[in-house]
């Protein structure tokens, strides 16, 4: 019998073939580890969202497999001059993508992150023996993959005509097409709508970047983009993953006596400011005065934020979108405290619209002048001084360009000193004076973490801490600290909360001899930040990172203790909702 041997065209035309069953058999093992996710990630509450994660997890893993099938298998089955040395790079192609997919599942499982070279390096640590094998334990399943992807490509093979003449191939395609479709329409729909139960789910799946399609709709009129932004700001991202916040109920002491509680916020004051306030320099003389204190953020609403929850500000979109009530507020309430809050800067942030003070009337004004505030507050102290317990919070404008400004600042702040004397409730109040960040007014940024590319703005974080706890002996606490450690404390001691601090906030006892992480994190859209006793570690959205030593300047080529950033990392992510 004589065979015709196939023609170039011919023998392509079978690779093609083959090649399509082969990411067929591909898109279905990346479904079935990727389904993983759908049980590692938050469950939508709605229909919609739960129909949404379905088709976006069909349609992304099937859409990844037929993108690389197109972008390096394809191109090779026209080069390729034997069938054989296709099927092996095509398995060996398989092996290693089915690989990272795993290995990107276990990191998702443990850290809520996907894989970047940074959380490449976290994993392989070599400072953590045991987790490094752990994970290297994944590799040992790469030659098993390669196996089953080597017997299905040979089978494969053998079965083609079989195989194309089957009449599901296209149908099931067509499916897939469909998901891929209807995910990111829905995805489009879910941004424009603040839908959270879509939009939560943006970076559930790895290389996963839903179509929004903004400016088209901007152009077409369906969104205004101004409006939509300022929802943003008001609301939160609408892509906030959820919270679970606190993790567990709050568990109270019973029969405690309470103090009363002031809390004073003078914004923009930063830590080296107290020495040209003598009044704020003498109350620090006389009471405990944290000199390494760090605000939660830069601006007011994150700075406040920790300072209310007691969690990083991370999680503020989160708390914005689910209106969560702070823990704080709500031991507040339950201790029956009489509550009065006075601003300078008015109540209208998001913080305090849309969580703090979401269940409060709020005024539609400000006063805009310290003398005001502080004229209110001394009003509503004199009046309700022999009512306890309650609760006051105080927050003045603390920004000064010159020498007239500060005295005048220091004399706004004599006069509270002066009432809290004369009204005769320190003995039976703690008074707590902070500041939210510092601004500097010598320096064109502010707001900003990096002053330029290779310095950090961290004298914007250092702010200062005075705390009056009556009968406490003055002395000055030369430890870091944070806002978030001012939360657990009031709650530990003023509020006398006995479940676990790690239940409501990510800070620690200001108290405590010593701490329990030689660290303080914060961080905010653009950045993730983390104090240290010797220097600062940034890492932005992107996952790129960098160094600075105490005077803000970068450390070049350094690389950060890999095994206390894998503490702080399983540490920022506790309270996602899982």
């Amino acid at each position: 019998m004589v065979t015709r041997p196939q023609s170039y065209r011919e023998k392509v035309s079978q690779m093609i073939s083959w090649g399509h069953w082969f990411a067929l058999f591909n898109i279905i093992l990346s479904l079935l580890l990727g389904s993983r996710y759908l049980f590692i990630s938050d469950w939508p509450a709605t229909f919609a969202g739960r129909f949404y994660a379905i088709v976006s997890w069909m349609g992304h893993f099937s859409f990844i497999v037929f993108a690389i099938y197109i972008l390096i298998l394809f191109p090779l089955t026209f080069i390729a001059i034997s069938q054989r040395l296709l099927r092996v790079i095509s398995c060996a192609l398989a092996s290693a993508g089915l690989t990272i997919l795993i290995f990107d599942i276990a990191v998702y499982q443990q850290f809520q992150l996907h894989l970047t070279q940074l959380v490449w390096d976290l994993v392989i640590n070599p400072d953590e023996g045991e987790m490094a094998r752990e994970w290297q334990l994944i590799f040992i399943g790469i030659p098993i993959i390669f196996l089953i992807e080597m017997l299905f490509a040979t089978w494969s093979w053998q079965k083609l005509r079989s195989l194309n003449r089957q009449r599901w191939g296209k149908p099931l395609a067509g499916v897939f097409i469909t998901c891929f479709i209807l995910s990111h329409s829905m995805s489009i729909w879910a941004d424009a709508n603040f839908y959270r139960p879509i939009t939560m789910q943006r970076a559930n799946l790895p290389l996963s970047y839903p179509m929004t399609a903004r400016k088209f709709l901007e152009r077409h009129g369906f969104i205004n983009q101004s409006e939509y932004e300022q929802r943003v700001i008001s609301e939160g991202n609408p892509a906030a993953q959820g919270i679970t916040y606190p993790l567990a109920p709050l568990i109270y002491a019973k029969d405690t006596y309470s103090y009363n509680l002031l809390v004073v916020v003078i914004d923009g004051l930063g830590n080296e400011e107290v020495s040209e306030l003598p009044s704020l320099q003498k109350f620090a003389q006389d009471n405990l005065y944290f000199s390494r204190h760090y605000s939660s953020g830069i601006n007011n609403d994150t700075a406040l934020f920790g300072l209310f929850y007691g969690i990083s500000p991370s999680y503020l979109d989160s708390v914005l979108s689910s209106r969560k009530n702070s823990a704080l507020f709500d031991a507040l309430s339950y201790r029956n405290y009489q509550l009065a809050m006075f601003s300078t800067n008015g109540f209208q942030t998001p913080l305090f619209k849309q969580a703090v003070l979401s269940d409060f009337s709020l005024p539609t004004s400000r006063s805009g002048d310290n003398n005001a505030t502080i004229d209110s507050w001394d009003r509503w102290l004199v009046q309700n001084s022999q009512i306890a317990p309650w609760f006051s919070f105080l927050q003045i404008n603390g920004h000064t360009n010159n020498a007239s400004q500060r005295t005048t600042l220091n004399d706004q702040l004599e006069t509270i000193f002066k009432t809290l004397q004369e009204t005769k409730v320190l003995d039976n109040t703690v008074v707590v004076v902070t500041s939210s960040y510092h601004q500097d007014n010598n320096k064109k940024q502010v707001n900003q973490w990096l002053s330029n590319k290779t310095t950090f703005n961290l004298s914007q974080s250092q702010v200062p801490l005075i705390i009056h706890w009556p009968n406490m002996t003055p002395q000055v606490i030369e430890r870091m600290t944070s806002h978030q450690d001012i939360m657990t404390t009031l709650m530990q001691h003023v509020l006398h909360v006995i479940s676990p601090a790690d239940n409501y906030s990510q800070g620690e006892d200001l108290f405590a001899s010593t701490r329990n992480h030689p660290w303080i994190f914060t961080g905010d859209d653009e950045a993730f930040v983390v104090f240290l006793p010797d220097n600062t570690l940034l890492i932005d959205k992107h996952g790129r990172y960098a160094l600075f030593d105490k005077s803000g300047q970068e450390i070049s080529s350094a690389k950060p203790d890999l095994k206390l950033l894998l503490q702080v990392l399983a540490e920022q992510k506790r309270f996602i909702e899982r």
